[in-house]
């Protein structure tokens, strides 16, 4: 079955910060932006930064099975909120998108997240993005983009692979940059000798 996103999720814009999103270490409110998701699709929380709503309007906090988007940038990639999060709204250069209620349980959000950061959708994206050096995904397109939504049985499966391949990939980098180290770290202490 095919549905467009709009059938399938509430999109909504990031909250609405006056300026630029200032640090503040004892501020409650902690602030999911653009370089706080990876290539991958994976959400990183380790250093979101913390700040004081700066606007008027009311945040949606994300909660579990959310799924953002960055809609501003090179980058477009999706990713999916595993557990509910504390206080934690996103920037207004992404969407936040939410399986409808009449839905849940029939849409797994991990695997609309991998859906989002696949070919036919991105190159769908690019066709439709604006702007050349600063592209912008519109909330009409994005609602526009084309689901296909198979049984959830499918989905979960889909899903559970996704998961594996992200927890797969970080393990990979981290071996290659440890590796990159030790290989560092032989050739100063080879330097150092030679020099005594």
């Amino acid at each position: 079955m095919i549905r467009r996103l709009s059938e399938v999720a509430d999109i909504q814009a990031g909250y609405p910060f006056r300026g630029s999103i200032k640090h503040d270490e004892g501020a409650a409110v902690r602030v999911v932006q653009a370089k706080d998701i990876s290539d991958l699709g994976e959400l990183i929380q380790d250093e979101l930064v913390r700040t004081e709503l700066t606007g008027k309007k009311q945040p949606t906090w994300l909660q579990k099975g959310d799924v953002l988007f960055i809609a501003k940038g090179m980058r477009n990639f999706a990713a999916h909120v595993p557990e509910n999060l504390e206080y934690v709204t996103c920037s207004p250069s992404l969407f936040q998108i939410r399986i409808k209620q009449s839905l849940l349980g029939m849409v797994n959000p991990m695997f609309l997240a991998w859906q989002l950061n696949q070919k036919p959708v991105q190159q769908y994206l690019r066709k439709s993005a604006e702007g050349s050096t600063q592209i912008n995904i519109r909330k009409p397109v994005l609602g526009d983009v084309e689901i296909a939504i198979p049984d959830i049985e499918r989905q979960d499966t889909i899903a559970k692979l996704y998961t594996a391949s992200i927890k797969e990939n970080v393990l990979l980098h981290k071996l290659i940059t440890n590796r990159q180290q030790q290989l560092n770290a032989i050739a100063t202490d080879l330097i150092q000798n030679s020099n005594n």
